[in-house]
């Protein structure tokens, strides 16, 4: 490896090292403590609506917990779609930073989406542990299905919120709000709150177009013996995420321009 590409590597370390330290600082506020409302938001959404289920199920669909049920359909929106639509925002928020010439489009997201993965991934720890201490077994029985299934979510929404940011930075706030309508609507199709087999045929078929519904079963086949790994399309969702992720990065080499605007 040269001198020359080593150089570079260390430049792009540092300049990721101050987005990040700068993105964390400011995000809300303007002290490192108010970045932990960053996490403290997709946790209490991941409490509230675990919380908000138990109170009107006490016996799970599957299984012998329903705090663990929910938790296998939660938890893909928590790792793919909240950094999905963070990401997105990444360019509008940080469009005067471009203004220094070392800085480009591709450090802001790149900056951005090692937060956002950072950030779910220490939710999940938080939430693993408040299980934890309330004695619920969230053990998965396949650990490397269960791993699989939650780098997929994280993968897919590294690629759909690099497509969100291209999109973001030249439409606007609008998409922004596109694109939380379209999560939420994705969210309810994914099968959080019934397990695939109470679902229709048909119904199912509809489902299986939502990556986010093959991630929910992709994750539960870890948990419950009667959910079958091999019928989860895993392809599809690692299709989707590279050609979002594709698209996003061929929309930031050659729309580059419209994101000074």
């Amino acid at each position: 490896m040269s001198a020359n590409l080593l150089a570079k590597i260390r430049e792009f370390g540092r300049v990721i090292s101050v987005i990040l330290l700068m993105d964390m600082r400011t995000r809300f506020g303007s002290s490192y403590f108010g970045y932990l409302i960053a996490i403290a938001w997709p946790l209490s959404h991941l409490i509230i609506i675990s919380g908000a289920y138990l109170l009107r199920t006490y016996v799970a669909p599957v299984g012998e917990s329903p705090a663990v049920f929910v938790a296998t359909g939660v938890v893909p929106y928590i790792l793919c779609l909240y950094p999905a639509r963070m990401l997105g925002m990444a360019i509008i928020q940080g469009r005067t930073l471009l203004n220094m010439p070392i800085l480009k489009p591709g450090h802001l997201i790149t900056a951005r989406w090692i937060l956002e993965v950072l950030n779910a991934f220490i939710v999940l720890g938080l939430y693993l542990l408040l299980m934890y201490s309330l004695d619920i077994d969230f053990l998965p029985a396949d650990y490397i299905v269960a791993a699989q299934a939650v780098l997929a979510a994280v993968y897919l929404g590294i690629g759909l919120g690099v497509l969100n940011t291209v999109a973001c930075a030249i439409f606007g706030m609008f998409f922004i709000v596109a694109f939380t309508l379209v999560a939420v609507v994705l969210y309810i199709l994914s099968g959080v709150y019934e397990p695939s087999y109470a679902f229709s045929e048909e119904v199912r078929e509809y489902y299986s177009y939502n990556p986010l519904f093959q991630i929910v079963e992709w994750l539960r086949s870890a948990y419950y013996t009667n959910y079958d790994p091999y019928m989860v399309n895993k392809a599809y969702v690692v299709e989707f995420a590279s050609i979002s992720l594709a698209l996003g990065l061929l929309g930031e080499r050659f729309l580059r321009g419209k994101f000074f605007s």
